[in-house]
């Protein structure tokens, strides 16, 4: 129980610091996007996950790409309610980040990632889940090739109720720190918390509806986006594990 203590206490104290900090600052630009995702989970064997997400994330107001995330993910069992992962994420990011604006360049980054991940029940239908992951970024340069720039450690605790054998419902908190010596401003990278409905009508299909609210601080350290986003997950689950007739 001390354990789970620590884990809540912790990340609560982060975020209402961080929370504090960035609602003093200067300028604050809003914006309203729409992520629609396909999240593919296939199970190899009774150890091994493999996972491949798809997103479009376009500005909604006024439409506009943003960015499209590819992510595969190689996951592990590690017991105790443990599992770890490694995998890479590509993006394509539209650039400038503002709606308002015709796309002017699109950047590619590439970002080779570990990833831990620990499930702890409170109760039959209530657990937490703690996520942690670091990630690599190189992003790409004129001539073609990805130079390194930074690492960013991710942190991600989640909520879970199974309000029924379908359905799941879900509220987050991730931080996400900056790290490196060309990191100056911008060490506390971004917050992110939402809440999503996940309804699995079919055994190994369903989807997710949910709202995510991403404060990111630039580069500056004095400016910061406050973005509004509706999340819609397409979730389909294989199996390929022998069974025994």
């Amino acid at each position: 129980m001390v354990y789970y203590k620590h884990n809540l206490i912790i990340p609560t104290l982060v975020s209402m610091a961080i929370t504090n900090l960035v609602a003093q600052e200067r300028h604050i630009q809003t914006q309203q996007l729409i992520w629609t995702r396909y999240s593919l989970g296939i199970n190899i064997n009774d150890h091994y996950t493999l996972r491949q997400d798809l997103e479009e994330r376009t500005y909604w107001f006024p439409w506009r790409q943003h960015q499209f995330v590819s992510r595969t993910l190689l996951e592990r069992k590690l017991g105790k309610g443990w599992n770890g992962g490694i995998g890479i994420s590509s993006f394509l990011q539209s650039l400038p980040n503002d709606p308002e604006i015709q796309i002017v360049e699109t950047k590619s980054e590439l970002r080779p990632m570990l990833a831990f991940g620990h499930w702890s029940p409170i109760t039959k239908k209530i657990g937490l889940h703690h996520r942690y992951w670091s990630e690599f970024r190189f992003f790409e340069q004129a001539n073609g090739s990805f130079n390194y720039a930074n690492n960013r450690t991710r942190y991600k605790l989640e909520l879970r109720y199974a309000a029924s054998p379908k359905m799941n419902l879900k509220a987050f908190d991730e931080i996400l720190l900056n790290m490196g010596g060309k990191v100056v401003q911008n060490v506390f990278d971004q917050n992110r918390y939402g809440a999503s409905i996940q309804y699995m009508p079919f055994d190994k299909l369903g989807f997710e509806v949910g709202y995510i609210n991403w404060f990111q601080q630039q580069n500056s350290g004095v400016d910061f986006y406050n973005r509004h986003i509706i999340r819609l997950t397409i979730h389909q689950n294989l199996n390929l594990k022998s069974h025994k007739k």
